[in-house]
């Protein structure tokens, strides 16, 4: 695991780190030929973190993440919000989770589906620390092999933080 990009800040009046993060697996062979060892490194997720302090407690925790072919293979229970349209798309950590996710979250979690820009997955704390994570492939600062142009870049950044200060809006305080 590797972090870039790393920024702390207050958003609101609240504590909040972002950055790059980048998952990768080390695998060890030795060659036949040689008889020596050689590491092969592979990345396996690239992608934007998020954590925000809200500032008050929560009942219980929750985590949300997107529904995979890996379900069945880890039989993945299924936590029913009575949103069809949410169940199908993801998969929720408890049923004590829906004190937290109300149907107005539900709503607004889909439509911040709708316009991420990658799969993400969400864990809120009991402490009411928020965690995101977006898996897109690429860093927050990641200038897209130079194919974007700065106001492209300033653009697209802008865009992904809106996103990422939306999601802590809908857990905020009502």
């Amino acid at each position: 695991c590797s972090g870039s990009g790393y920024i702390r800040g207050t958003y609101r009046g609240l504590a909040t780190e972002v950055c790059t993060v980048r998952l990768t697996e080390e695998n060890e062979v030795q060659r036949e030929e040689t008889g020596l060892w050689e590491k092969n490194e592979q990345v396996v997720y690239t992608g934007q973190w998020m954590l925000c302090e809200l500032g008050q407690e929560f009942q219980t925790w929750l985590t949300i993440w997107p529904r995979d072919k890996m379900d069945k293979l880890f039989n993945a229970r299924t936590i029913k919000t009575g949103n069809e349209m949410f169940d199908k798309r993801f998969n929720l950590s408890t049923q004590e989770a829906l004190r937290i996710l109300n149907p107005n979250r539900v709503e607004r979690l889909l439509q911040l589906a709708e316009s991420s820009f990658g799969k993400f997955a969400v864990n809120l704390n009991a402490d009411g620390r928020l965690y995101i994570a977006v898996h897109s492939g690429r860093g927050f600062f990641d200038a897209d092999k130079g194919r974007e142009m700065p106001e492209q870049l300033r653009q697209r950044f802008t865009r992904e933080l809106k996103w990422f200060t939306d999601m802590v809006d809908m857990f905020r305080p009502m």
